[in-house]
């Protein structure tokens, strides 16, 4: 059943002098007119903000892992949105079945806007599946230019690029504490620390960087780029005495990850 007509029958009085009916015909104009732009904010991030805020962290690897987690959490979404959109149209058709076969008048209008609600709502949801799928398109294109980079996707390469991953993750969050306060914070020392490496010796060194990137005038983040591969490089076996330290194996048990080609290793 039409809202409108159904509002129209009503013969209801509106602002600006003007019924309910035609109050609603002149914002479905509206509605109409600009419903083109619902289809380009259908999903919840731009390909810029996937690309270079949600999977912008330090490492390679780290990225890979954020683009396997917004997929996994988007593949869950949309089999949720597919059954639910299937759902509402097969209730819609139900309900004009029964409307058809409904013989009171107000039973059968009563039905036919029950379909009509859930037609609308179907549609809102296909809206939504589609700003899915987008994004979904988006993160297989980055894992695919990203795959060319670090090359074979395995767990147990996830697990030999850890110590670097999270060095140059505690080291990139220490250069912006340094750059705002001249200090690494508290948590950021323990970050460090916890990868084997000293937060004294990390404090040069930065503050080193820093003043050359100064003097550089670099505009980019190049340079701390540079640094970051750098420095994780050099300080990669620190994790080796904090094992000892911690009374663990610093290497990761290979026999417990998986491989995409051959199962667990």
């Amino acid at each position: 059943m039409n809202i409108e007509k159904f509002i129209q029958k009503k013969d209801l009085t509106s602002y600006g002098n003007k019924s309910l009916s035609e109050n609603f015909q002149s914002v479905d104009k509206a509605i109409a007119k600009l419903q083109y732009t619902e289809r380009i904010w259908d999903k919840s991030r731009s390909q810029f903000q996937l690309k270079y805020i949600t999977c912008g962290q330090a490492d390679a690897w780290m990225r890979m892992r954020q683009i396997s987690a917004e997929v996994a959490r988007k593949r869950l979404a949309l089999i949720e949105a597919k059954f639910n959109y299937m759902e509402k149209i097969k209730r819609a058709e139900i309900k004009e079945r029964n409307a058809e076969q409904e013989e009171d008048r107000l039973k059968r209008e009563l039905l036919q806007i029950g379909a009509a609600k859930l037609r609308a709502g179907a549609g809102q949801i296909l809206v939504k599946i589609e700003g899915a799928m987008k994004e979904i398109q988006t993160l297989s294109g980055m894992h695919d230019t990203l795959k060319n980079i670090i090359g074979d996707i395995s767990e147990s390469e996830f697990e030999l690029v850890q110590v670097k991953a999270h060095i140059k993750k505690s080291l990139m969050q220490s250069i912006r504490e340094v750059r705002m306060q001249g200090v690494i914070g508290t948590g950021n020392q323990e970050y460090l620390e916890q990868c084997g490496v000293s937060p004294t010796a990390t404090l040069k060194e930065i503050v080193a960087f820093l003043k050359q990137e100064d003097e550089k005038e670099i505009e980019n983040t190049s340079m701390m780029h540079l640094f970051l591969d750098e420095f994780a490089e050099r300080y990669a076996l620190a994790c080796v005495q904090q094992a000892e330290w911690l009374g663990f194996e610093a290497k990761a048990d290979m026999s417990l990850t998986y491989s995409p080609n051959g199962g667990a290793k």
